[in-house]
C-alpha cells in the first residue's frame, strides 16, 4: 500500500474512534421525545394540541413490545378482513423499510379495533453503511499526498470530510471511496412518523368521512392507542390523538380502560371479554355451536363463509340456541336456511346421520332433515341470554311467516305464468329484459344441443327448461331471497307438474354458483347453463361491460369458470369460438370482432387458471392452450397427457428432433409444395416414408398421446437425415431443391397443428 494509502486509513481510524465515542456519549443522554411531523393528515403534538407528555422518556436501550390499536365504528365484516390482510403485509414492509427488527408480530381485530403487537422491536434502526466510488487516486491527491480539487469536490458531494477519504483497491486499481454512514434513530421517533403512515395505507372498497381532517377510512376512527413498552408514541391522525385509553365492549357500555404497558393489553382485553385473535373467535363460536346443536341431535353444516361474517361481526362471542316452529319445517329447506343466513346471520341445524327422531320428520324431506333449531351469535355475555333468545325467536318467526306468505302466493299459479313478467325486469339496457334473454336462450339451446350430441328426449327437456329456467326471477320468494334463483324455479316447476328432468335442469342451470359449489349432473342442465353463460359473456363484452380489475358487476368471471369446469368435468368436447359466435348472432346488437375474440381470450385466461391451480406447469399449459383453448375438455385432456410425455427419459431426444423441423422452417411464412419427384438422396425417401406413415395417424383431432406415439418413429429418421453421412443440405444452393426440402420439413412440423405448440416448451 502506497504511503498516501496508509495516512488516510490512519486519519480513517481516528474518526472512526472519534463518532463511536460522540454516539456512546449520545446514548447516555435523554431524547427529545416529542418530534414535528408534516403532512395533511396526520402531525405529532405541539403547542397548539391539548396532549401533554407524561414524561420525557430516556432513549429505549433494549428491545420492547410495541401496540398499535386503532378503536373504530363497527367495521363491516368484509372490511375487517381486508384490513387485516393488509396489515399482515404492510406492517413487516414498514418496519422493514424503517430498518426497524423484531422478534414477532401479530396481527388482531374484531369489529371496533384492529391492532398490531409487536414482540421485541429493537430499540434503534440498524445503522446502515454505504461505500461510494470515487476518482482514481493519482487524480484525487497530487505528487505532495496533497488532496486535489477533484478529491474535495466529491467528498463534498457525499458530506464527508477530505480526511474521512479511504483508499482502497477496485477492479485492480486504487481509488477514493467514501463511507457514508448512517446512524440509526430511536424506535421512538420512527415510529412517530410509520404509524400514521401504516393507518394511511389502509384501503377499503367503500370509505368515508366523517370530520374536518378529510381522512377516509372504513368508519370513524374513535381511539388510537400507540405504546412502546409503557410510553406512548405521540402522533396525530384523523384529529385524534394517540394514547393509551381504550375502550370495552359496547355490550358493556364502553367503558374507557388504560393500559399501562403493551405487554399488558390481551390480558386487559380479556377482563374485558373481548377476543381479539380472530382465529380463536372463530374456534370458540365453531366449537360451542356445535355442541350446542349436538344437544337437540343435529350438527352445523361447514360453511366458512357464514362463520367468518359471524366471526367479524362480534368482539365478545356468546353463542345460543333457539327454536323455532315446526310448521315451517314444511317450507323447502333452502327457503328456511337462506332466511336464517341472510336476515340473522343464523346458523341453520341438520339432523345428525345417527340420531333418527320422528318428531323432526317432515313428508317434504329426506334425512337428514332441517331441525327445528338455529344457533346465533350474541355480542355480548351470557346475562339475560333468555330474553335475547326469545327475541331472536320472535324475529325468525316472523321472517318465516313472510316466507310462508310468499311461498303460498306464488304456488297459487303454474311457474309459467311468472314468464310475461320477466319482461319488466331488465337484464342490460342494451340487451333488453329477461324475457328477451329467456328468448335467446330458447334459440340458443337446440344449437348447442346438436354440437354436443344431445339426443332428442334430452334436447326436449333442454328446450322446456330454457324456456322456463328464469321465470323464478318474477316470484316474490326470488325477489326477496335472490339467492334462491332457480331452487324456486326447481320447487315451482315440480308443483306445476314440469317433469322431474325439465325441474332439475332450471336449478342446474345456474351451477357452479360460487367455489366449491355442486356441479350439473344432467346434460340438459349443462347446455341450458352453457347457453346462459355464452350469452351474457358475448353480449356483454359486445356493449363494452367486460369486467375490470376491480369491477365484474354481471359475474362474468364466474360464468367463465362455470362455463369451463362443466365441460371438463362431463368430459364434452365443445369449441367455446363457436359458442360464442352462435349466441352473437341472436343478439340485438352487433357484436365486433374484437369484443368477440376478448371474450374468448377472457374464457381461455380463466382456463388457463384453473389449470395452473391444478398443479400443471406452466409451459405445458401454454403449449396446449395455444393450439386448443377454446376446448376446454380436450385442452385439459391434452395437458394431462402431455405431462406424462414430459417427464420420460427420452423426451429431450422426441422434442429435439421435433425442434429441428420447426427451427428451420419458421422463418419462412410461405408454405412450400412437396415433390416427392424431387428426392435424389436415400435419407429424404426414408424420412418421406416415416412421414407418411405418421401422418396416416394424426389429424387435427388427434390427442397428444396419439401424435406423438405417431412421432416417436420419426426421431431416429430425422436423425439420420441431419446426419453429414446423408449428404442432405436443406438449404440447397439449387432453389428447388432447397424448396423442396424445407417443404418436407414443414409438413413434419405441421403434424402437430390443432393439437399443440411444441415451440412453447422448455428446452425447444
Amino acid at each position: 500500500m502506497t504511503e498516501r494509502a496508509t495516512y488516510f486509513h490512519r486519519m480513517r481510524d481516528l474518526s472512526r474512534q472519534v463518532a463511536e465515542a460522540y454516539v456512546e456519549q449520545r446514548q447516555r443522554m435523554e431524547y427529545p421525545w416529542l418530534q414535528e411531523v408534516s403532512g395533511p393528515r396526520f402531525q405529532a403534538p405541539n403547542s397548539s394540541t391539548n396532549l401533554k407528555p407524561e414524561t420525557t422518556k430516556p432513549e429505549t436501550i433494549k428491545p420492547e413490545t410495541l401496540l398499535l390499536e386503532i378503536g373504530t365504528e363497527e367495521l363491516p365484516a368484509g372490511d375487517l378482513d381486508d384490513a387485516l390482510a393488509q396489515l399482515r403485509e404492510l406492517t413487516p414492509a414498514h418496519l422493514s423499510e424503517a430498518r426497524l427488527d423484531y422478534e414477532s408480530l401479530r396481527v388482531l381485530g374484531t369489529p371496533r379495533r384492529l391492532a398490531v403487537l409487536i414482540e421485541g422491536l429493537a430499540p434503534r434502526q440498524r445503522a446502515v453503511e454505504e461505500v461510494v466510488k470515487g476518482p482514481p487516486v493519482h487524480v484525487a491527491f497530487d505528487a505532495a499526498g496533497r488532496p486535489t480539487k477533484a478529491a474535495q469536490g466529491f467528498a463534498r458531494k457525499h458530506g464527508v470530510s477530505v480526511d474521512a477519504l479511504e483508499v482502497r483497491e477496485i477492479d485492480g486499481g486504487e481509488y477514493v471511496v467514501a463511507i457514508r454512514r448512517e446512524e440509526g434513530r430511536p424506535t421512538v421517533e420512527v415510529l412517530t412518523t410509520l404509524l400514521p403512515d401504516l393507518i394511511a395505507g389502509l384501503r377499503f372498497r367503500k370509505s368515508m368521512r366523517w370530520n374536518e381532517s378529510g381522512v377516509a377510512f372504513s368508519r370513524p376512527i374513535r381511539h388510537l392507542v400507540a405504546l412502546l413498552g409503557d410510553a406512548v408514541v405521540p402522533f396525530q391522525y384523523a384529529s385524534v390523538l394517540s394514547g393509551r385509553t381504550s375502550r370495552g365492549s359496547r355490550p358493556e357500555g364502553s367503558p374507557e380502560f388504560e393500559i399501562p404497558r403493551a405487554e399488558d393489553y390481551l390480558e386487559l382485553l380479556a377482563r374485558h371479554h373481548i377476543v381479539a385473535d380472530p382465529d380463536e373467535r372463530r374456534m370458540l363460536i365453531a366449537e360451542r355451536a356445535a355442541q350446542l346443536a349436538q344437544s337437540v341431535g343435529g350438527r352445523i353444516p361447514d360453511d366458512p363463509a357464514l362463520l367468518g361474517e359471524v366471526t367479524n361481526l362480534v368482539e365478545q362471542p356468546t353463542p345460543f340456541l333457539g327454536h323455532f316452529e315446526e310448521k315451517y319445517l314444511r317450507l323447502p329447506a333452502e327457503v328456511l336456511v337462506a332466511v336464517m343466513k341472510k336476515h340473522q346471520r343464523y346458523f341453520p341445524i341438520y339432523q345428525s346421520p345417527n340420531h333418527q327422531s320422528p318428531n323432526h320428520q317432515s313428508p317434504n324431506h329426506q334425512p337428514p332433515n332441517l331441525l327445528p333449531y338455529f344457533i346465533a351469535v350474541r355480542n355480548g355475555g351470557e346475562e339475560h341470554l333468555d330474553i335475547v333468545r326469545r327475541g331472536n325467536e320472535e324475529v325468525i318467526r316472523a321472517r318465516f311467516a313472510d316466507a310462508d306468505f310468499f311461498y303460498r302466493e306464488d304456488t297459487k299459479k303454474p311457474l309459467e305464468e311468472f314468464l310475461p313478467r320477466l319482461a319488466t325486469l331488465t337484464f342490460q339496457e342494451q340487451l333488453g329484459s329477461m324475457l328477451d334473454k329467456t328468448r335467446r336462450l330458447e334459440q340458443l339451446v337446440p344449437k348447442l344441443a346438436e354440437m354436443l350430441g344431445l339426443n332428442a328426449e334430452e334436447t326436449e327437456t333442454a328446450l322446456r327448461a330454457a324456456h322456463l329456467c328464469k321465470a323464478d326471477l318474477a316470484t316474490q320468494m326470488v325477489v326477496e331471497f335472490t339467492s334462491l334463483q332457480g331452487v324456486m324455479g326447481r320447487e315451482y316447476a315440480l308443483k306445476s307438474g314440469e317433469a322431474p328432468a325439465v325441474a332439475e335442469a332450471i336449478f342446474e342451470h345456474y351451477l357452479p354458483r360460487f367455489a366449491d359449489d355442486a356441479l350439473p349432473r344432467t346434460r340438459p342442465g349443462l347446455v341450458v347453463g352453457l347457453a346462459n353463460r355464452l350469452d351474457s359473456l358475448v353480449g356483454l363484452f359486445a356493449v363494452g361491460l367486460a369486467p375490470t380489475g376491480s369491477a365484474d358487476p354481471y359475474h362474468l368471471r364466474r360464468d367463465a369458470l362455470g362455463l369451463v369446469q362443466n365441460l371438463i368435468v362431463h368430459q364434452l368436447p365443445f369449441s367455446v369460438r363457436e359458442g360464442l359466435a352462435a349466441a352473437a348472432s341472436l343478439l340485438p346488437v352487433e357484436v365486433s370482432e374484437d369484443a368477440w375474440a376478448a371474450a374468448l381470450d377472457f374464457i381461455i385466461e380463466r382456463l388457463r387458471g384453473i389449470l395452473r391451480e391444478q398443479g400443471f406447469r406452466y409451459d405445458v399449459v401454454d403449449a396446449v392452450l395455444a393450439a386448443r383453448g377454446d376446448d376446454p375438455f380436450r385442452a385439459h385432456q391434452a395437458i394431462v397427457q402431455l405431462s406424462c410425455w414430459v417427464t420420460r427419459d427420452d423426451w429431450n431426444r422426441i422434442l429435439d428432433n421435433y425442434a429441428r423441423c420447426v427451427r428451420i422452417t419458421r422463418q419462412f411464412k410461405e408454405r412450400f409444395p412437396l415433390d416427392p419427384a424431387r428426392f435424389v438422396r436415400p435419407a429424404e425417401e426414408e424420412l418421406y416414408a416415416a412421414y407418411q406413415k405418421a401422418r396416416a395417424q394424426v389429424t387435427p383431432q388427434s390427442t397428444v398421446d396419439e401424435f406423438l406415439t405417431a412421432f416417436v418413429p420419426l426421431v431416429d429418421v430425422i436423425d439420420r437425415y441431419f446426419a453429414r453421412e446423408s449428404g442432405v443440405l436443406v438449404m440447397a444452393e439449387d432453389r428447388a431443391l432447397r424448396e423442396n426440402r424445407l417443404a418436407q420439413l414443414q409438413h413434419i412440423a405441421a403434424l402437430a397443428e390443432g393439437i399443440v405448440d411444441l415451440s412453447r416448451l422448455e428446452g425447444f
